[in-house]
């Protein structure tokens, strides 16, 4: 059965508060023990590719934000895959670091397998 519209809303308002209290456990029961995360910003911390499992994608992402203060993720804008079990959401992350304020805007393509996040692949312009 394909995702819906408030089991969406509510997996970002699950990821939001994550980020927010610098707690990524709060976003475990979200994903698929098999999940796959795809990122450029892996090249960044010389990572490979393609992240499998959930416990190296919560390792991953917890290593990107590790030095981030005050932050702030916000779904602006989504999409559910007519026909399949997917979804785009476009995210506003914004953070201090260094004493700067600084925002990401990014897009991320989610696919699913038994109401899990099965793929998460994010998409945004590093020169940004």
């Amino acid at each position: 059965m394909p995702i819906i519209e408030t089991v969406l809303v509510e997996q970002e308002a699950r990821f939001a508060r994550a980020f927010e209290e610098g707690d990524l456990e709060l976003a475990r029961p979200l994903y698929h023990p098999d999940v796959v995360y795809l990122s450029p910003t892996v090249r960044l911390f010389d990572w490979p590719a393609r992240i499998e499992g959930v416990e190296r994608t919560l390792e991953f992402i917890g290593l990107t934000v590790r030095h981030l203060e005050a932050v702030r993720y916000r779904m602006v804008e989504h999409a559910l895959v007519a026909g399949a079990d997917a979804a785009f959401v476009r995210i506003h992350f914004d953070w201090t670091r260094d004493g700067q304020r600084l925002r990401s805007n990014y897009v991320v393509i989610y696919r699913y397998r038994d109401g899990l996040i099965v793929q998460q692949e994010l998409y945004y312009d590093p020169s940004g």
